[in-house]
Parts: C-alpha cells; structure tokens; sequence
C-alpha cells in the first residue's frame, strides 16, 4: 500500500510539472500569439480585443491555472490554422483515434510474434534456427519504419495491389477496408519492435536459466519447459515490461513518418502541420498528450512489478 501511495504522489507531481513546462516553453516563444492567430492584417482593437478575452495581459501564473483548468476540462482553446473555427480538443480527438488503432495494432502484433519467438530461440540456443532467428531480428532491428513502410508500400500496394497506396478509408465508413488498410502501417511500425523485442525477451531468459534456482529445479526432477514457464518466464518479463512500456509509449507518441507514407490522418501528422503553421494551442496540447503518456505508462509499470514481485510491497 504505501509503494502504490509514493507511486501515486509520484504521478501527480509529475504531472503537474511537465504541465508547468509544457505551459512555460510555449510562453517565452519569441513572438505574438494574437498575431499569429489573427494574421498581419488585424487592427490593434482586434490584437487587443483577443488579448483580452484570452487573458493574455494577465501575469504567467494566472494564466497557468486559467489555462490548467480548461486542459483538465479537456478545453485547449481554438485552432489557428483553420480560422479559430474547430476545437484543439476536437482535432485531437479526430487524429488520435487513427494514432490509438495503428499503436493498438502494433502493439498486438509485437506481443503476439516477439515473445514466442524469443522464448523458441531461447529453447533451441546455438541451434541454426536461433542463428537464424537472430540474424533476422539483427537485420530487421537496423531497419527504420519509414524504409519498411516504403517496402510494405512497393511490394503489397503497388506490385500485389492488396490495398491502394495512400487511400485511406475513415473507420466510419468502411470497418473492413480501414483495418485492411491499417494492417501494413502497423507492420511497419511492429517489425523493428519486435526484432528487438526477440534478441531482449531471449537474453533475460538465458541469463535466468544460469541462476541457482534452476539447477535446484533440474535437480528435483523438473523438465526444461516445466521450469521455463513456471519460474523462468516470470523472473524474465520483469525487465521486458519495462522494454514493452517503452515501445508502447514511442507508439502512442505518434509515428509520424509512417503516418506520413501512409498518408493516415493520425496525431503525428498533425503535430506536422500545426508545427509549420505555428498552430502553438495545438502543439502545445499535443506535447502535453505526449509527456503524460509516458508518465502514465512508467507508472503502471511500476504497479504491474508490484504484482510481479511481491518484495516491493513491503517498501
């Protein structure tokens, strides 16, 4: 209990403090947000008029917690780029949810093809199919996700047409063409995961299997998979959860280079945009998205090694 009590104070102040920084770096940017927002040919009433509505002549830390209010309300103001008419909350909205089904997908697909595959090259060490199986993951861990998005792309939307390149069908309107269309991005983004995936998952096993525990388990008489799934695999993950934590947080951070190949609408693409348009709000509420994703996850981590090993209960 009081492990999960300091993990919590733990969340909250971090929180807190990359929402001060988050505030504070989009503040002392050189320039005018009026201006930006309303263009160079607004008058000064209407530069002052929205300085005034928006609290931009009150001091920082009023603004701060004008502003902390709204985000945890889920309000990051208007959207430059499109005339102040569409929500920052709105567009996030829209574009994450293309970011959560292509990280879903990724993840899944990590999880689903690294463990197996680590746990058989473990098995089968310094056979030819672990020397295989590590070959291919040392060639597929150097490989960028952009570069096997442009394969994936060649090879199954040009030369085997099994989806059009760029051709992106919204959720809403097809189910069966968006997950069909979804599947190659999240290939691409899965592949040098799960090669790393592999060679990490395969030597926290193998380093497990020289402990004492195992031979005293040998020497009672248990088989090699009884103890590899009973004691070893359990001992192992503890280390690939926090392996597992990072690449979820990397994919949840936005992939904005296969975005941009796929021509998917996710967050990534438009932290693009509203970083060339200096759509600040946006970026602003972006950033703030990103940093508490990866807060958010490294504290779940910490709860799930509580589950793990009950050692740190007693902390």
């Amino acid at each position: 209990m009081k492990y999960t009590v300091k993990k919590c104070i733990t969340l909250f102040l971090s929180l807190f403090l990359a929402s001060v920084l988050t505030f504070t770096a989009f503040q002392i940017i050189p320039g005018d947000s009026a201006l930006n927002a309303l263009g160079m040919d607004a008058t000064e009433e209407q530069l002052k008029a929205y300085r005034e509505h928006f609290g931009l002549n009150d001091n920082l830390p009023t603004r701060y917690i004008n502003w902390l209010k709204d985000a945890l309300k889920g309000n990051f103001g208007y959207s430059s780029q499109y005339q102040m008419q569409i929500k920052v909350s709105t567009l996030i909205i829209d574009r994450l949810t293309i970011t959560l089904w292509l990280a879903g997908l990724s993840f899944l697909l990590i999880v689903v093809v690294s463990i197996p595959l680590g746990i058989l090259s473990a098995r089968k060490k310094d056979s030819i199919l672990d020397s295989f199986i590590t070959l291919v993951t040392q060639v597929f861990m150097s490989v960028p996700s952009f570069f096997l998005a442009m394969i994936l792309t060649l090879i199954f939307g040009i030369l085997l047409k099994w989806f059009t390149p760029g051709n992106y069908t919204p959720l809403d309107e097809n189910f069966g063409n968006f997950l069909r269309f979804m599947i190659f991005p999240a290939i691409a983004v899965a592949i040098p995961k799960i090669a790393m995936m592999v060679k990490f998952l395969r030597s926290a096993l193998l380093k497990e299997m020289q402990l004492d525990y195992v031979r005293t388990a040998k020497s009672k008489g248990m088989t090699n998979i009884r103890i590899l799934f009973q004691h070893v695999l359990k001992n192992a993950l503890i280390p690939v959860i926090t392996f597992l934590a990072m690449v979820l947080a990397d994919i949840l951070a936005g992939t904005i280079l296969v975005e941009q190949v796929f021509n998917l609408p996710g967050l990534g693409r438009l932290l693009v945009a509203s970083i060339a348009n200096r759509d600040y709000a946006v970026v602003q509420a972006i950033i703030l998205y990103i940093v508490s994703v990866v807060i958010i996850i490294n504290f779940l981590v910490d709860l799930i090694y509580q589950w793990i090993d009950p050692r740190l209960r007693s902390n």
